[in-house]
């Protein structure tokens, strides 16, 4: 067995040969230099893992994510006392409390909440498609993939438009330590960011109390006559979650699909005519991209008991990754699963939006942005040619994985 580290730039690039390896030799391996934390990369072992809450918990496991370095570790911890102290919500939680933030989420996310959210959606896709300029070259993610889920989210909580930066760098700084190690001087401005995040939304959540309207926070402030209502301090955990869960999924997955329907046109230049016509197509390529490039690489869970799992000894407190990239690669499931390939009869069993009791509750909002975006972008366009393929790079996280930015030359249909 090669030595696999995670936090590699090798790894970050192309974890993928890595995961192969594991899969054959080491479906559950113990990375040497954090003791205690388990790669899990099989689809069927992963699957279990998901659908066992009660051995593998959601509460924070301990290698979910860095430590401060001790240099700042007084300055965070000012930061974090002018806040609220960190609950866990959905992602970072058990049921009865997980139940009780996903009944109330539910009732936002059923087919007819995502209903009225489409055209919000709709709108802003035909917005960011429409500007693209012709025969220049452009960052895709800059132009489309970042402001798409980010508009459109703040549209559907109700958050004003005057912070759509500002909620970009919120989600960013929330994501920071999943999976990477920050500097001293990151992790002070990833405490500000979300400190500065918790006082603007809970000036809203405020306001929603007072002044409802016809938007998502609006509806996670009311509660029905037998529930307790979710307080400022849930509430802006939760929140969070919903603004992780609403952009950064689509951001990366889409930025990936867009490299992917480039390569592709070499064999078929007529690619976006077809995303165009066939809704079927458009949705299948969303869904093989999304089990392509699982943004979300995987999630962490803490070991409740001593246990074992595919054969391997996993002590009590231990930490599982279970490791979506690789499951969703798994080639006793997938067929030639390292290729792209939109008509994949049974794409949907990818697990990269998780499994049981924990699956995504954005995921049907995600598929909704893809989709909107590649309808859009292929009533404008009729190439979005790559610019510098092997030029393209990941960011520095096991955990979520995506590119750091994908120039492209745009083409657009003749008017």
């Amino acid at each position: 067995m090669p030595r696999v580290d995670p936090h590699t730039d090798a790894f970050h690039q192309n974890p993928y040969p890595t995961y192969a390896i594991l899969r054959h030799e080491a479906p559950v391996y113990e990375i040497p230099d954090q003791p205690g934390l388990f790669f899990v990369t099989t689809w069927p072992l992963v699957r279990e893992a998901l659908m066992d809450p009660q051995r593998f918990s959601s509460l924070m496991p301990a290698a979910r994510r860095d430590l401060p370095p001790p240099e700042v570790v007084d300055e965070v911890a000012a930061l974090r006392a002018q806040g609220y102290e960190y609950l866990p919500a959905l992602g970072t939680n058990d049921p009865p409390d997980h139940t009780r933030y996903r009944k109330m989420v539910n009732r936002a996310f059923t087919v007819r909440g995502l209903a009225w959210m489409e055209p919000l959606v709709d709108e802003v896709a035909d917005q960011l498609a429409a500007a693209l300029p012709d025969d220049e070259v452009v960052d895709i993610m800059e132009s489309v993939t970042i402001p798409l889920p980010v508009w459109a989210i703040m549209r559907i909580l109700g958050v004003d438009d005057q912070y759509r930066d500002d909620l970009r760098r919120w989600s960013d700084s929330s994501n920071a330590a999943l999976g990477g190690k920050l500097s001293a001087e990151r992790w002070l401005e990833v405490e500000r960011d979300v400190l500065e995040y918790q006082q603007v939304i809970c000036e809203v959540l405020d306001d929603r109390r007072q002044n409802p309207r016809q938007d998502l926070l609006t509806q996670l402030v009311q509660h029905e006559e037998n529930e307790t209502p979710l307080t400022n301090q849930e509430l802006v955990w939760l929140v969070r979650e919903l603004v992780v869960a609403g952009n950064e999924t689509t951001i990366r997955a889409l930025a990936d699909m867009i490299v992917r329907i480039d390569e592709l046109r070499a064999d078929d230049p007529s690619i976006w005519d077809r995303i165009r016509d066939d809704e079927a197509f458009r949705n299948g390529l969303v869904e093989e991209g999304i089990r392509f490039s699982s943004p979300v690489m995987g999630l962490w869970r803490r070991v409740t008991e001593d246990t074992d799992l595919g054969g391997t000894p996993l002590p009590k407190d231990s930490t599982i990754f279970m490791a979506f990239g690789s499951a969703n690669r798994d080639e006793n499931v997938f067929e030639d699963p390292d290729s792209f390939d939109p008509l994949r009869e049974n794409v949907k069993e990818h697990l990269a939006f998780g499994h049981g009791i924990h699956v995504c509750v954005g995921a049907g909002l995600a598929r909704i942005e893809a989709a909107s975006a590649l309808r859009a972008l292929a009533d404008n366009v009729t190439a979005l040619e790559v610019v510098d393929p092997d030029a393209l790079r990941f960011g520095p996280s096991f955990g979520l994985r995506g590119m750091l930015g994908v120039p492209v030359r745009v083409h657009r249909r003749a008017s």
